[in-house]
């Protein structure tokens, strides 16, 4: 019996098993999902279902969510900062004084949000996505981009879309009421009026 290769083998694993625990940024608790950190950095997070929770006071940086379902969520006072959602379902997420800054949603549903409700500084871009029935109402979007999306029934009153990008994205019903059009790229959009 090699007793030292034994306790050397045992600590080893011991120290593997207690860094995965320790590293686990979320744990389901029966159905529900909890983010076990405020802060999060860095981090990849796949395949989370969340639905009707309350994330609060939660910062996510540099973070990456992949294939990740979070309906009906309210983000209540959260700060996601350089963050990327794709393929993912954030459709009726709720935003209470919440600020995004820098963050792209990617080949995603976006359905149904009230962005207004958003803190400053405020920056998003949408590629490929469908983000209609929501409202962008006197939001400062300046330098955005909405590349390649479904954006029907929009409301972009009083939004400041001075430099905004919307190649390739389709506006159906999209109301601009009183909005900053200042050098915006509507060239390749279709189905807008103004």
């Amino acid at each position: 019996v090699n007793l030292e290769g034994d306790i050397k083998f045992t600590t080893l694993w011991l120290n593997l098993l207690y860094k995965g625990v320790k590293n686990k940024k979320y744990k389901k608790n029966g159905k529900k999902i909890i983010f076990t950190q405020n802060k999060d950095y860095d981090e990849v997070f796949e395949n989370i279902d969340i639905r009707n929770e309350v994330l609060k006071s939660k910062e996510f940086d540099n973070c990456t969510f992949k294939n990740c379902k979070f309906n009906v969520i309210t983000f209540q006072f959260c700060k996601l900062t350089v963050c990327i959602f794709e393929n993912c379902d954030l459709s009726l997420i709720i935003i209470k004084g919440s600020i995004f800054n820098d963050v792209n949603i990617i080949n995603s549903k976006a359905i149904g949000i009230n962005w207004s409700l958003c803190g400053q500084p405020y920056s998003m871009s949408f590629t490929n996505s469908n983000i209609s029935m929501s409202s962008f109402s006197q939001v400062d979007l300046r330098h955005s981009n909405i590349i390649s999306c479904i954006a029907h029934e929009i409301d972009f009153y009083k939004t400041n879309l001075e430099k905004v990008n919307f190649s390739n994205t389709d506006l159906l019903n999209s109301t601009f009421g009183d909005t900053n059009l200042k050098n915006t790229d509507l060239t390749s959009a279709v189905n807008y009026m103004i």
